[in-house]
């Protein structure tokens, strides 16, 4: 089943939304979700955002801080002149969809909502980049939506990958 994007809205994780439902095919983002999503939002290390389809959560995403270093960027993708090593990013530190829900378009949804929070932030703060230690069988999934695989630490059980925001933004600026 496909599910429009319509149908579908991004919420902030709070203590009164029934999480119950939600199974994805990962134990740990499963309990991370469940036990401790809401204290670590309470000890400001992330925010979790649940994606509601018809009252019933299908998926999430959790962001934290992140900084990921000059060097392991592409030289297209980075700033010339940049007089620091590591440039500000916020990373992806979770992301999940419902079993059931699995090729339903949520977890595009869900990740179309983490770029977009990504580049309100980036607003008041300054962000250029989205990164994400990927789980071996969602590379595709990020490569797919424009990220990109840092090739020297691809081997590595969660392969780092990030995602350059500026010619995006500069693509959506022109329209």
């Amino acid at each position: 089943m496909i599910i429009s994007f319509d149908q579908l809205q991004m919420v902030p994780l709070e203590e009164n939304i029934d999480l119950s439902p939600f199974s994805s095919s990962n134990e740990d983002l499963n309990d991370f979700l469940k036990n401790d999503a809401i204290e670590s939002q309470e000890d400001l290390i992330s925010r979790t955002y649940i994606c509601i389809w018809k009252d019933r959560p299908v998926g999430f995403f959790t962001l934290v801080t992140d900084t990921i270093e000059v060097k392991l960027i592409e030289q297209k993708d980075g700033i010339d002149d940049y007089a620091y090593q590591k440039y500000p990013a916020i990373k992806v530190a979770r992301m999940a969809v419902d079993e059931e829900f699995a090729g339903s378009g949520v977890g595009r949804y869900s990740l179309l909502a983490a770029i977009g929070k990504v580049h309100h932030i980036s607003q008041e703060v300054g962000c250029r980049y989205i990164t994400v230690d990927s789980k071996k069988e969602s590379i595709g999934f990020y490569l797919k939506n424009g990220f990109r695989l840092i090739k020297r630490y691809e081997n590595r059980k969660f392969p780092p990958m990030y995602l350059n925001m500026h010619p995006i933004l500069q693509r959506v600026g022109r329209k």
